[in-house]
């Protein structure tokens, strides 16, 4: 298991994310798993928050099937999913598994901006594999030309109603790197 980390920490508050940011329940309490994001623009991060896997599901059903398709080729296509997470399980840090984008391996002190996501069980351990990992500006960018622009708005007005804090304009939102 990974020792605890501010990556994976609220930057907010310093602590471990408690809530799903759509159904407002408390993660533990309700038995699935769920996924912390987080989106870094110069140095500093403009969003955060955990969502618990149905909400996430019930998000993601509204989209198309292009769309879905399209991330998955993304995935399949750009990052060697093997080669990567037998790279992650001989170095444990988050530290180095956050040092590149997982995608175009371009090292983080050279981006602008990236994206990081990490999913963590029903009782709040994380999961290792693939994840977690971090994803460069460019990248997040390219995924998000090959949605629909359906999907990608039904995404960022889903963050929208439920985000208490900036970014205040639909635009700023990254648009779903996993659907």
């Amino acid at each position: 298991m990974l020792t605890p980390s501010p990556w994976l920490m609220s930057d907010e508050t310093g602590e471990p994310f408690r809530h799903c940011v759509y159904c407002r329940l408390p993660l533990l309490e309700i038995d699935a798993p769920w996924l912390v994001t987080k989106e870094y623009r110069m140095g500093e991060c403009i969003l955060e928050y955990a969502v618990c896997k149905p909400c996430r599901a019930a998000v993601s059903d509204g989209f198309s099937e292009e769309s879905k398709a399209a991330v998955r080729s993304f995935l399949e296509t750009r990052i060697d999913s093997a080669a990567r997470t037998a790279e992650f399980m001989m170095d444990p840090t988050l530290e180095t598994r956050m040092g590149s984008c997982i995608a175009c391996r371009t090292p983080r002190s050279q981006m602008h901006g990236f994206g990081i996501s990490a999913l963590f069980d029903s009782g709040g351990y994380l999961v290792e594999g693939l994840l977690p990992l971090l994803l460069c500006e460019n990248c997040t960018r390219e995924l998000s030309t090959r949605l629909s622009p359906d999907s990608v708005v039904k995404w960022r007005t889903a963050l929208m109603q439920h985000l208490d804090g900036p970014p205040n304009n639909i635009e700023d939102l990254p648009g779903p790197g996993y659907l």
